[in-house]
C-alpha cells in the first residue's frame, strides 16, 4: 500500500521509534513460545485493532535501550559510550521488569562495580574474549539511523560500532546492528509514495554490507541478504513464516533475526494468505511475529524499518496507543529530528 503522498522525515522518524515500540510490545507475549498460532495472533492484533487494549502493553528491554540511545544522543550530540552505558544500567536498575538476557546483565553488573572505569572491557571478556554477537545491538540502534539521516555509511559505521561495543564486540553482533541501521536509514530515504523494488532495496543494502563483512568467507549478513532477494527473484514471496524461520532464523542471534526482521518489512507489502489486512505495517509486524522465536525483537526491528519507509500515519492509533511510553518515544522522535535539522545548518 503506497500512499499518494510521501511520508515527511519528522514522520518517519515518528513512524520508526513508534513502529519499533509497537512491534516489541505486541510482539512480547509470543517471545519464545514454540510455534505461533495464525489464528491466534490474527485474532490478537485484530482484537487490538477493534478495541484497543484494556491495559497498557508493557515494553521490554528492547524500547528500553532503544530510549537510552535516543536520549544520549538528544543530550550530547554524538555518541557518547560512557553515557551511554550508563544510561542502560540505570533503566536495568529500575524496579520495572524489563526481560534483560542474562549476559547483558552480566555487563551491566560489572560496569557497575568498575564505576564504567573502561565501558568497552566488561563486553569484551564475555564468551572467552571473542564477545556477544546476539541481537541486543540492533534491535535498539534506530535513532543512530535517525541522528546520521544526513551522513555518510563510514559516519553510522563508525556511530554504530560505538554504541554497540558496549554490550556487543563481535563481529557478527556489531555488523548485524549496522545493516538494521542501514535498513532503516534507507527506509528514511526511500519515497514511500512509490512502488519499492524489493530487489532494488536488497542490493543497495549488499553493496553497502560489502564494504562492512570484507572477509567473503565470514559475511553472514551478505549471504543472508542474497538469500532473501533470491526469494523474490524466483517469485517465491508466498514463502511461509515456518520455511522464512528455517531459512533465514528466528533465533536471538544477529545473524538469525536481524534479516528476518528486513525480510518482514518487505513481505508486509504485500497480502499474506489467511490475514485479512489492507495495512502493510500491521501486516509487517503479524509475519513478524509469525515467524516464532525472538517474537518481540524481529518486530521490534521490522516495525522500526516498516515505520521509517511508511510514517507515523500508517500505524493505527489503536495499536500504538495501547504501547506504554508512546507519548515520551513521540517526544524524542521530534528532538531527534530536530537535531536532525539543526546539524544541517551547523553540522555534527
Amino acid at each position: 500500500m503506497a500512499e499518494e503522498v510521501s511520508a515527511g522525515l519528522l514522520s518517519k522518524f515518528k513512524g520508526s521509534l513508534i513502529g519499533a515500540l509497537v512491534g516489541d510490545c505486541l510482539g512480547a507475549p509470543f517471545e519464545l513460545k514454540g510455534k505461533v498460532s495464525p489464528k491466534v495472533l490474527e485474532k490478537y492484533i485484530n482484537n487490538l485493532l477493534n478495541k484497543g487494549s484494556k491495559q497498557i502493553i508493557s515494553y521490554t528491554d528492547d524500547t528500553s535501550m532503544t530510549l537510552s540511545i535516543a536520549n544520549s544522543l538528544v543530550e550530547n550530540g554524538k555518541v557518547d559510550p560512557k553515557d551511554l552505558a550508563q544510561k542502560f544500567v540505570t533503566e536495568y536498575l529500575k524496579p520495572e521488569y524489563r526481560c534483560y538476557g542474562l549476559h547483558v546483565v552480566r555487563v551491566f553488573q560489572a560496569l557497575k562495580e568498575t564505576d564504567f572505569e573502561d565501558v568497552f572491557l566488561p563486553a569484551k571478556a564475555q564468551f572467552n574474549g571473542s564477545g556477544s554477537y546476539g541481537n541486543g545491538a540492533a534491535m535498539r540502534i534506530a535513532p543512530i539511523a535517525l541522528f546520521g539521516c544526513q551522513e555518510t555509511d563510514e559516519f553510522l559505521k563508525d556511530a554504530v560500532e560505538r554504541c554497540s561495543k558496549v554490550t556487543h564486540t563481535h563481529p557478527d553482533g556489531y555488523n548485524g546492528a549496522i545493516l538494521q541501521c542501514f535498513a532503516v536509514h534507507a527506509a528514511l530515504k526511500s519515497d514511500s509514495s512509490k512502488d519499492l523494488d524489493p530487489v532494488d532495496f536488497l542490493t543497495q543494502l549488499e553493496n553497502r554490507m560489502k564494504n562492512i563483512e570484507t572477509n567473503k568467507s565470514a559475511a553472514p549478513f551478505c549471504e543472508s541478504l542474497k538469500k532473501i532477494k533470491d526469494i523474490y527473484l524466483k517469485n517465491q514471496e508466498d514463502i511461509s513464516a515456518t520455511e522464512i524461520a528455517e531459512y533465514l532464523g528466528n533465533g536471538e542471534t544477529a545473524p538469525r533475526s536481524v534479516p528476518t526482521a528486513l525480510y518482514s518489512f518487505l513481505r508486509g507489502m504485500k497480502p499474506i494468505p489467511h490475514f485479512k489486512c489492507s495495512n502493510p505495517f500491521v501486516r509487517t509486524i503479524y509475519f513478524a511475529i509469525s515467524v516464532a522465536g525472538d517474537t518481540d525483537t524481529i518486530a521490534c526491528m521490522a516495525g522500526s524499518i516498516a515505520g521509517a519507509y511508511y510514517g507515523v500515519e500508517i500505524i493505527p492509533e489503536k495499536l500504538y496507543k495501547c504501547c506504554e511510553a508512546v507519548d515520551q518515544v513521540s517526544k524524542v522522535a521530534e528532538l531527534l529530528y530536530a537535531q536532525d535539522c539543526q546539524s544541517n545548518v551547523g553540522g555534527k
